[in-house]
């Protein structure tokens, strides 16, 4: 199975703007987004079939936006929201429960920065990658191929790289 996870997109401030959807600068990210991911497959990847995201306006902005992008690669219009996935509430376990409960060969994942603490353990990170669980950038696009019902540390990571400057950048070491 294939998961791709992004952390959502660049989202206006949350005193101004309650309802926290995306900036025009957001939009712009989730694109860049779908490139990089369209850049990092290959023929053998199969369609996202389960797109799962945070309850949050901006995880959900960024789920559509970037299943829209790239949809000639997804074969679903629908966007399962999960309330273990708001910002502040992920313990580690939530990525390895999802992945052993969705079914189909490849699903999405749209949640915040603190999904650094869901990766399997020998994704060792740069050490500017991330900071108390919480990724320091934003948005990030990972991909991972891992076997329902195996150890999650058995899973392996292709890719996990955060937009750092207008530059993708491979945050593991």
């Amino acid at each position: 199975m294939y998961i791709t996870c992004i952390t959502h997109a660049d989202a206006r401030d949350k005193k101004a703007h309650p309802f926290r959807g995306l900036t025009e600068q957001g939009w712009r990210e989730v694109e860049r987004t779908a490139e990089r991911f369209r850049e990092l497959i290959d023929d053998e990847t199969p369609k996202i079939k389960v797109v799962v995201s945070s309850p949050k306006a901006r995880c959900v902005e960024t789920a559509l936006l970037f299943a829209k992008a790239v949809s000639d690669l997804t074969s679903t219009s629908e966007i399962q929201l999960d309330a273990s996935l708001k910002a502040g509430s992920i313990g580690g376990h939530e990525l390895f429960d999802l992945a052993n409960s969705v079914k189909g060969k490849h699903f999405l994942v749209s949640a915040h920065a603190d999904f650094a603490r869901t990766l399997p353990e020998q994704a060792r990170m740069i050490p500017e990658a991330a900071k108390g669980g919480w990724f320091t950038t934003r948005p990030v696009l990972i991909l991972i191929k891992y076997e329902a019902g195996e150890s999650w540390n058995s899973a392996k990571v292709l890719a996990c790289e955060g937009l750092w400057h207008e530059e993708w950048r491979n945050l593991l070491q």
